[in-house]
């Protein structure tokens, strides 16, 4: 047998695309170039190889040096050419493994890093602010961009928040929140209010330790407590509440619902801290303008004890003792209410009066006065007088020169009531808040 190269067997396909690969690289040796040489001049198979392998390579390059779009044109590169009739069967079978890997390799290698994933920001600007001050962040101004999935401690004042979905939403220290979503917010610790009145705002969420809080249009108000207890009460419209376990409820305007530390239930409150309600009564931004709040105590009102007819409940924002000539040191240990009454018209006199010392006495209304209710006493075949009592919610208008109707609100008169206990004539005024007409 000759020792010629050209004797010995020809590269089989694996070893000639590593061949090939090597020598497009620059990284094959003498030795191998030689070999490779040989093989390439005696079989011609392994030329019609080398020949696809060197297009298929001077298009890849082609590619890489343009914008990498055309994936199908890389897709048809890769299928199975169609063999040469002088090829044996073995090359038919498509292109062998060695080949592939090159070229997977080859691409891999050239294709650009994929890009870092970018922090996507929500827009949530500072739309108001009363010395708001953030413990990593220090003071926050007016139409400040909040960073997003960033949790801010809010050490003192209060934030006025602006979605770009719209919503608005007040924030009062101490407190902790984290912009999360578009339309949504964790609240772990504070008080916030949310005023939803735009198509793109409704559903917006704030997440508590309770559960979320789902937005159904509205105005509404949560309460963080330092134990971790939730609190929401609606204002206006409704919200839908949620567990753990995915149990939801419905609340709505003027209710109010608490899920304690620990226990995995929203249950219904009477009202919220003191401080939540003073938090909404000094506030005198946009938000909520309009909401007036009922105190704890001082809600005791005299009325005419035999009187028929229709009377009215009066809130008056300028102190209504002021009015009184006669107010006897012992009425004002009664705990009578500053701005709520009892208000009559007289019809013969054209003028509005209300009790004072078992008598009726005049009053000139103030421009900012507001009928709430109206209370129709009716006597009843037992000599006994019953009361009807219809509140102005969702209206509008004016009696005798005094405005009446307001949005919404939870306040409840209590006909034949003083001091907590049953007292004929008089009347007490229980809840927490009701929302005035917009201007």
């Amino acid at each position: 047998m000759s020792n010629s190269q050209t004797d010995e067997a020809p590269l089989e396909e694996d070893a000639l695309g590593k061949m090939l690969s090597l020598h497009l690289d620059s990284k094959i040796s003498a030795e191998q170039f030689s070999q490779l040489k040989d093989s390439l001049e005696a079989n011609e198979s392994a030329r019609d190889f080398y020949i696809e392998f060197i297009a298929v390579h001077s298009q890849l390059e082609q590619i890489h040096k343009a914008p990498f779009s055309n994936k199908e044109y890389l897709n048809e590169l890769l299928q199975v050419p169609e063999a040469p009739t002088k090829r044996p069967y073995l090359l038919m079978m498509g292109l062998p493994a060695a080949l592939l890997v090159a070229i997977c390799i080859w691409i891999g290698s050239q294709l650009p890093d994929k890009p870092a994933e970018i922090p996507v920001d929500y827009q949530v600007t500072v739309s108001d602010t009363y010395q708001a001050f953030t413990k990593h962040d220090g003071l926050l101004n007016i139409g400040q961009k909040l960073k997003s999935n960033t949790p801010y401690r809010l050490e003192s004042g209060q934030v006025e928040l602006l979605f770009l979905t719209g919503v608005k939403v007040l924030i009062s220290a101490p407190a902790h929140f984290e912009v999360i979503g578009e339309n949504e917010i964790d609240l772990s610790a504070g008080i916030l209010i949310a005023k939803v009145t735009t198509a793109k705002g409704k559903g917006f969420t704030v997440r508590t330790p309770g559960g979320p809080v789902l937005d159904l249009g509205t105005l509404f108000g949560v309460e963080i407590e330092s134990s971790g207890t939730s609190n929401v009460q609606v204002f206006k419209g409704e919200v839908e509440l949620a567990n753990s376990r995915g149990a939801k409820k419905i609340l709505s305007e003027g209710k109010i619902l608490r899920g304690k530390a620990g226990q995995d239930q929203w249950q219904p409150a009477k009202r919220l801290s003191r401080k939540f309600y003073s938090v909404i009564q000094k506030n005198k931004q946009a938000l909520t303008p309009n909401i007036v709040l009922v105190p704890d105590a001082e809600n005791n009102m005299f009325g005419a004890d035999e009187h028929i007819g229709k009377s009215y409940l009066l809130y008056s924002p300028a102190s209504l003792r002021d009015q009184i000539v006669n107010f006897e040191k012992k009425d004002q240990r009664l705990n009578i209410s500053t701005n709520f009454a009892v208000v009559y018209f007289n019809e013969t006199s054209r003028s509005w009066q209300f009790l004072v010392q078992e008598t009726l006495m005049p009053f000139v209304p103030d421009a900012t006065d507001l009928l709430l209710a109206t209370i129709e006493s009716t006597a009843t075949n037992n000599d006994s007088i019953k009361k009807t009592i219809t509140y102005f919610s969702g209206t509008r208008g004016t009696i005798h020169g005094i405005s009446y109707g307001f949005q919404s609100g939870d306040i409840q008169v209590l006909p034949d009531h003083f001091l907590g206990q049953a007292n004929q004539g008089d009347f007490s005024l229980v809840g927490t808040f009701f929302i005035r007409n917009p201007d």
